[in-house]
């Protein structure tokens, strides 16, 4: 017999916030700000180039200083070709954008995030995020009035652990006080998110908002609402 879900955990980028205008948009005004004159146009044609640059190194999550110096370095990555800078500069630059990130005005909910989140509430879920992010991401979370329907936050950087190891999704039933069986996650991506939450025994449930996911082997959901149905066992 299937345990009746108690707990919904959620990502939290790209399935509870995101981020306000569009990447180019921001290292454009970062490098206005530095000084720098970046070209919109050759950063778009550069971007499908240099995708590998964010690549996964789940290291990286789990202190505030290793992201910072990780996404310093693949900012300049990009940005220093574009740029002419010498290495040291660009990293500079990088931590620049880096910085912009942790600002709570930078993020936004998705429109649907606190109908969701009070459903939950209302309907007496346990509710929490699980999230590779600095221990920024509280006060962030709190700004946009989220905190308010979460039970607990479990952060990366902050607790020392990260996707998609078993280990962080395991302290994330420990604060809700649920088996495996009794949580849900919710998350954006099918390695981290999906594959993470299945070594600790949690069923993963993909958001994808675009309808871009190819064939899974996991529930897909195109709105963040639509986890009630798989609450309710549909």
């Amino acid at each position: 017999m299937t345990s009746p879900i108690r707990a919904l955990i959620y990502d939290c980028g790209n399935t509870l916030l995101r981020t306000r205008g569009s990447f180019v948009e921001l290292c454009e005004m970062v490098a206005s700000r530095h000084g720098h004159r970046l070209d919109p146009v050759a950063l778009e044609r550069a971007l499908p180039h240099t995708a590998t640059i964010w690549y996964r190194n789940t290291e990286m999550y789990t202190a505030d200083h290793s992201a910072r110096a990780g996404w310093s370095e693949h900012y300049a990555d990009a940005l220093a070709p574009l740029l002419a800078l010498p290495r040291e500069e660009a990293v500079d630059l990088g931590g620049a954008i880096y910085d912009w990130y942790t600002r709570a005005e930078q993020w936004e909910p998705y429109p649907e995030v606190e109908a969701a989140l009070a459903e939950g509430k209302r309907r007496g879920l346990i509710q929490g995020v699980l999230s590779d992010w600095g221990s920024d991401l509280l006060p962030i979370l709190s700004a946009h009035g989220l905190t308010r329907y979460l039970d607990f936050v479990v952060v990366s950087a902050v607790i020392g652990l990260a996707k998609p190891g078993a280990e962080i999704f395991a302290e994330a039933l420990q604060r809700a006080g649920v088996s495996a069986a009794e949580a849900l996650y919710v998350g954006d991506t099918y390695v981290a998110d999906i594959l993470g939450a299945r070594a600790a025994g949690i069923r993963g449930v993909l958001l994808d908002r675009e309808g871009m996911a190819p064939l899974v082997d996991c529930p897909v959901i195109a709105r963040l609402g639509d986890v009630f149905a798989l609450v309710e066992g549909r």
